[in-house]
């Protein structure tokens, strides 16, 4: 079991997420906002955090940029509706594990999710 940090500030997205991840057999922590997802990394213990990249406050990118300068190893899946706006290389420079489009492929998310917790535990 790991402990997921989910972000989305669209409820439905975030109740979708929580619901599968939960069925695996992973704790998760949700929040609607950067700020408030990097409040909840600083105070918490995750293994890995799933992000929108469009929300209020602090961006999934941002979000992701001041997490690398705490934790530059932690692994962060970015997810966006809106993927056609950001230019993959741009992206893929924060050093993130994934760049998926919504609507997600929820088996898909569960194979990528396994993947980075299975690589990180063999590091271990």
């Amino acid at each position: 079991m790991a402990h997921i940090l989910l972000v989305d500030d669209d409820y439905d997205v975030l109740e979708l997420l929580t619901d599968t991840l939960i069925s695996v057999g992973h704790l998760v922590t949700t929040t609607v906002n950067g700020l408030q997802a990097y409040q909840s990394f600083s105070q918490g213990s995750f293994d890995l955090a799933i992000v929108d990249v469009e929300m209020p406050e602090m961006n999934g990118l941002e979000f992701t940029a001041k997490v690398r300068e705490e934790a530059p190893d932690f692994p962060v899946i970015l997810i966006t509706g809106y993927s056609h706006l950001y230019r993959p290389e741009d992206v893929l420079s924060l050093d993130v594990e994934a760049f998926l489009k919504k609507p997600l492929n929820l088996p898909d998310l569960i194979k990528i999710v396994d993947r980075i917790l299975e690589h990180r535990k063999n590091e271990e």
